[in-house]
């Protein structure tokens, strides 16, 4: 199972992570998986400040954590992020879990 896991701060996103795996279908086959990694990834490749991060990508762990104030635009990368997590979760509960901390 991936499990989310992401806070907030004055309700604005400070730190998401992902870890596990979905065990949809076979490596390779697993479309729960990959549409999970396509949002992560594509959506750190988005950040405008992304060095100001602390990102880790891992097999079956991604970790953004943004320590400061996330400015306008990263801060809708983030909930975009987020909200699509939060919709894949609704067509495959058994494989995805979000959870807020």
């Amino acid at each position: 199972m991936i499990t989310v896991s992401y806070s907030k701060n004055n309700e604005i996103i400070s730190l998401i992570e992902v870890t596990g795996h979905a065990l949809f279908a076979p490596k390779g086959q697993d479309i729960v998986c990959s549409a999970v990694s396509s949002i992560m990834i594509g959506g750190l490749n988005n950040l405008k400040r992304a060095v100001e991060y602390k990102i880790v990508i891992e097999e079956g762990h991604v970790l953004l954590d943004t320590f400061k104030k996330n400015d306008e635009h990263d801060s809708i990368v983030l909930e975009t992020m987020l909200i699509q997590l939060m919709t894949i979760e609704d067509s495959y509960k058994n494989y995805i879990k979000i959870k807020r901390i």
